[in-house]
């Protein structure tokens, strides 16, 4: 590897594991020298061993540097640590820092309801207000040509939705934000990205429980360059690749996007958030968190469903036999859809057992929630739509045995039917207020006209014709929309309603329905009441 960056000064926090390591080392055998800056006591071990071995091998100046970058004063403390240091060595020459790698970060994974302000302080601190303050602090000491390089470590989850992520998510997000900020406030000093790493092959990810690693499979599988290759990844990592759709990446492939676009032939790129995931951040588009299923079956199958499975029942046992039916949900599609609490990040606190238990509790419930809900609305669904149809044929079979009884002769005439007049017809279609409404049937079926009505005839009525006919045409089952729409639906009720308040006039004129004392007929009514419709 060439030494690029010979002579210049970088910064790397979080450099005592992981992707913190890997830059650290891709940095120096390129020749850069470096403050290693790291949190904790536990990982002043690691962080000056790192800072001894890249010193021998590279032969470069290190420096690790403790320095908490989630205090207020943590960040200035480590550009001032290093400012003493390096012009200690080099009395004739002025601190320029040319890169800094905002690296180091927390992850503290919870659902909404189990989400607690110190948390939310915490992360929002260390991922956001750190990289801020030290950014704020290295500023004097850019260059003055342009030729500094920041570089900000976001991830897939500023954009991804995973559940439990709220908080880590959103500070990520921010960081992208302030990058492109920055991008443009330090123009004359300094190019500003962001990478946005997906699974990486560390210490972290390693601890991630099975369940997680199920929940992201999908978007594995659908990442191009996270298929696990024969004879190249291990056999471990190909077996593990079997299981969870593929491979995360290794710390080293970060790095080396890192060192992209520290080097100056990144000089023209700036406010960007570079992918540094296998495209697993494309595979969105791929997998959804969430199945798009509309479990509100459209009319016709509701109908359908009932007629075909019982036809000989009465409405009531039909109904019932129905809701008896198990929802079609699968569990997969509940379970693989609620990621488990996730390890956290070595710089802040694990969860309690305590909180394990009550993050489990809430996904768990809300798993069997949601598949009780479906089974329930299911059977709402299908009660909705029972009722409806069965009322628009109970009316349609109505209107048809009204239509014969206008078409029946009187007694001892021809028993030939005749059709509602093309009057009528027109009539119709000028109360349902639609030109395709207009194209309504008004003709009962064929069989129906070629049976004797058992009922008496009706004598001969020109209104009483037009709002049978009307009736008819309303509930005529070939022109009702059985799509699952708004639209269809508002359609079916309102020429249902109307359709109804045909039928009380019917029966108000022809006395078949006796629900209080008759008023005088009006002109034109006709009274059968020796008659009763069934």
């Amino acid at each position: 590897m060439s030494r690029s960056l010979d002579g210049k000064l970088g910064i790397v926090t979080g450099a005592s594991r992981g992707i913190g390591v890997a830059i650290a080392e891709h940095l120096a055998a390129k020749g850069c020298n470096l403050i290693l800056g790291y949190t904790s006591p536990s990982s002043q071990s690691p962080a000056e061993q790192l800072a001894t071995d890249l010193s021998t091998k590279h032969n470069i100046q290190t420096l690790a540097v403790q320095a908490d970058m989630g205090t207020p004063e943590g960040p200035q403390s480590l550009v001032a640590t290093a400012k003493a240091h390096f012009e200690k060595l080099n009395t004739s020459k002025k601190l320029q820092i040319d890169i800094l790698i905002n690296n180091a970060g927390v992850a503290q994974n919870n659902l909404l309801p189990a989400i607690t302000v110190s948390q939310f302080d915490v992360s929002y601190r260390v991922n956001v207000l750190g990289p801020l303050l030290l950014t704020q602090a290295v500023q004097p000491y850019l260059p003055q040509d342009r030729s500094g390089r920041i570089v900000n470590m976001s991830s897939v989850s500023s954009s991804a939705g995973f559940p439990e992520q709220s908080v880590y998510g959103g500070t990520k997000a921010a960081l992208e934000a302030m990058t492109r900020t920055w991008a443009r406030e330090l123009s004359e000093n300094a190019t500003v990205n962001a990478i946005n790493p997906g699974p990486v092959l560390t210490e972290m990810y390693a601890g991630n429980t099975p369940e997680f690693k199920r929940f992201i499979k999908g978007f594995i599988e659908h990442a191009p360059l996270m298929k696990a290759r024969q004879g190249i990844d291990s056999d471990e990592l190909v077996k593990a690749a079997e299981e969870e759709g593929g491979r995360p990446a290794y710390v080293g492939e970060i790095a080396g996007i890192v060192g992209m676009l520290v080097s100056a032939d990144s000089a023209w790129c700036t406010g960007q958030v570079v992918c540094a995931n296998g495209a697993k951040k494309s595979a969105e588009s791929n997998y959804t968190i969430l199945p798009r299923h509309h479990f509100k079956a459209p009319l016709h199958q509701l109908s359908t469903s009932i007629t075909k499975t019982h036809r000989d029942l009465q409405p009531e046992e039909a109904l019932s036999g129905v809701k008896s039916q198990k929802s079609q949900v699968s569990p997969i599609h509940l379970s693989s859809k609620s990621s488990p609490t996730m390890s956290l990040d070595p710089f802040d606190d694990v969860l309690t057992l305590e909180d394990q238990f009550f993050s489990e509790g809430f996904r768990q419930g809300t798993e069997d929630g949601i598949q009780a809900g479906k089974i329930e609305g299911r059977s709402v669904g299908l009660a909705k739509g029972y009722e409806k149809f069965y009322e628009s044929g109970r009316i349609h079979a109505r209107a048809v045995i009204w239509a014969n009884r206008l078409s029946l002769p009187q007694k001892n005439s021809s028993t030939a039917t005749k059709k509602p007049s093309s009057s009528s017809a027109a009539a119709s279609a000028s109360v349902s207020g639609s030109a395709e409404q207009a194209q309504l049937s008004t003709e009962p079926p064929s069989e129906s006209q070629n049976k004797t009505c058992s009922l008496p005839p009706l004598p001969p009525n020109a209104r009483l014709e037009k709002n049978v006919t009307t009736a008819f045409a309303l509930v005529e089952p070939d022109t009702l929309s059985k799509e699952n729409s708004d639209d269809a639906v508002n359609d079916f009720d309102d020429r249902l309603k109307r359709a109804q308040g045909k039928v009380k006039i019917i029966e108000r004129m022809t006395g078949e329905v006796v629900s209080a004392p008759e008023a005088p007929a009006a002109a034109g009514d006709i009274k059968v009441p020796e008659t009763k419709e069934i």
